[in-house]
């Protein structure tokens, strides 16, 4: 088994990156360029998840309230190696964080996206084996909008993946306001990714994605099947950084 999680904002991909110019959908969300969602060997999430005490791991649960989806991963900024984890609820987004305080001892630091009403849409993507997605391959369009402020080129390399409906939906609230947090989580293996989320929040709004890909016999990753919920949740307060 392995995994790839990513921190937020961390723009460290497997590969070098392509051009950053999306192909515009006829929704008016870009449709970017997949970059490979590469695999390592760091523990998977239910491990990082027991890592953490069991205060933390309460206090995120009873934030977020009835859970929707969630992600632990070993975080790449902490020197002692402590996992950070994210849990999407009916009430809030949490995320906790591992730090040092004022007297250099390690604490977590939790904040949270309050939510109002949350929906959602399921995207269930079964392309055939001769039909790429859009985002898949091809050059990009001169002009293109780069999408959504905030949205780092590794953001826009794991959305590439997705298909393009499920990229439309996380995308459109943030038309014209910007991406504060983004953060995503994917393990299992080349042909089968058994977990998967993503995540976009700003002032206004949240969006989230979760479910799985599969890579079926005679295809490829540009014909991959997923099924995905997305959600899109009005942000009606913070809470910490």
């Amino acid at each position: 088994m392995n995994l790839r999680p990513i921190g937020p904002g961390d723009d460290r991909l497997p590969t070098a990156r392509r051009r950053d110019t999306p192909v515009p959908s006829a929704q008016g969300a870009p449709v970017h360029r997949a970059e490979p969602l590469g695999l390592g060997g760091t523990r998977l999430r239910d491990a990082c998840w027991e890592a953490l005490s069991p205060k933390v791991r309460a206090l995120l649960e009873q934030r977020a309230g009835s859970t929707l989806a969630w992600f632990a991963s070993d975080d790449p900024s902490d020197a002692d190696g402590r996992p950070m984890a994210v849990v999407f609820g009916e009430s809030a987004l949490c995320i906790a964080r591992p730090r040092l305080n004022a007297d250099h001892r390690p604490v977590y630091t939790l904040s949270s996206y309050r939510l109002g009403p949350i929906r959602h849409r399921d995207v269930d993507h079964r392309p055939p084996p001769a039909h790429p997605r859009a985002g898949a391959a091809g050059p990009g369009h001169g002009g293109a909008p780069a999408g959504p402020v905030g949205l780092s080129a590794a953001a826009r390399g794991v959305l590439g993946n997705l298909p393009e409906k499920a990229q439309t939906l996380l995308q459109s609230p943030f038309s014209d306001s910007p991406v504060s947090f983004h953060d995503w989580y994917y393990q299992g293996y080349d042909h089968h990714l058994e977990v998967f989320v993503l995540v976009l929040a700003g002032a206004r709004d949240l969006t989230l994605a979760a479910g799985s890909k599969i890579v079926p016999a005679g295809h490829s990753d540009a014909t991959a099947h997923w099924a995905l919920r997305c959600y899109r949740a009005p942000v009606v307060g913070r809470v910490g950084a």
